[in-house]
């Protein structure tokens, strides 16, 4: 990218900048076929050396086609804004938390030269006392994945923690499950979260219970797996855990909706096995359920917990 104080006789081959701070107006141009590969930072790194902004906290605005004052905060509107340089791109740069359009909002005041004379017939002016400042910083911190891939009683859960600024925030303990095997129902150790902290990660995003019983840390299945070899799986994987759990509440679970309308749930498989063998079929009891439903142990002093931070 290149800048000069004069309008270049070549203009058809480069994009015309004019940009505005405070009384100092400055004039660039950035040749056409390299301004589709122009980042924002780049772009922004430019206004401030031009403008010596190096200290100041700034917000970047253009002018539509359409006569709107909107942002320029990312790759994306800077592109837009480019496209609308006919044949100048003009910019207005304000410091942060002191221009219009961060209080009231972008694009209002093409809203109300539309309106014509109707504002002028408005008896009171809105109240917005509340400030709408340019979205930044935006990090995904949960997600539900692999919808499509885990059985429908079982949900797969990321947590994304950036930085040390906050912690997982669940422990973790030892406990007994059951699994349904060739051989019938076989007890086997499991891995149970025992208690959310207040104000983590996990009890944030709603997507972990107490008593959830934890299958995979990152692929990894954790069947056979001591409480201390699953605490390091979960803590080295701390920024980025993928953990697949089957919640005690199952009315949480996601519905495949009527894709699962002809597959028969366990009570049918139970009296249609009951039906062929001729005998008497009752809901089996886990841990004091008559529900045929799993709910693993709650949580007692003989317990080993495990907190994940």
């Amino acid at each position: 990218m290149s800048y000069n104080g004069s309008y270049h006789q070549n203009h058809h081959s480069t994009l015309q900048v004019k940009s505005k701070f405070d009384s100092e107006w400055r004039r660039f141009s950035i040749p056409m076929h390299s301004a589709s590969g122009v980042s924002y930072d780049g772009f922004r790194s430019l206004v401030e050396k031009l403008h010596h902004l190096e200290s100041v906290q700034f917000t970047l605005c253009y002018n539509s086609t359409g006569g709107d004052l909107l942002p320029i905060t990312n790759d994306d509107n800077l592109r837009k804004s480019f496209e609308s340089a006919r044949p100048l791109l003009r910019l207005l740069i304000q410091r942060r938390g002191e221009s219009w359009e961060e209080k009231y909002g972008y694009g209002t005041d093409s809203d109300k030269r539309w309106k014509g004379i109707s504002s002028l017939m408005a008896q009171k002016p809105p109240k917005r006392s509340y400030s709408i400042s340019n979205p930044e910083d935006f990090r995904q911190v949960s997600a539900i994945i692999d919808v499509d891939i885990v059985p429908e009683a079982h949900r797969r859960v990321r947590l994304c923690k950036h930085g040390q600024e906050r912690p997982l925030g669940f422990y973790i303990r030892d406990g007994t499950s059951v699994r349904v095997t060739e051989r019938g129902v076989v007890k086997v150790s499991g891995i149970f979260i025992s208690r959310l902290v207040d104000g983590g990660l996990a009890e944030s995003t709603g997507l972990l219970g107490v008593n959830d019983e934890v299958l995979e840390v990152n692929g990894i299945e954790v069947l056979g797996k001591t409480l201390d070899q699953v605490t390091d799986m979960m803590v080295a994987n701390a920024h980025n855990l993928i953990i697949t759990v089957k919640p005690a509440n199952q009315r949480n679970t996601l519905s495949r909706g009527p894709s699962q309308q002809g597959t028969p749930n366990a009570s049918e498989m139970s009296a249609a096995t009951a039906a062929a063998t001729g005998g008497i079929q009752r809901p089996m009891k886990m841990n004091g359920s008559s529900d045929g439903s799993y709910h693993p142990k709650q949580h007692d002093a003989n317990d080993s917990d495990s907190g994940e931070d």
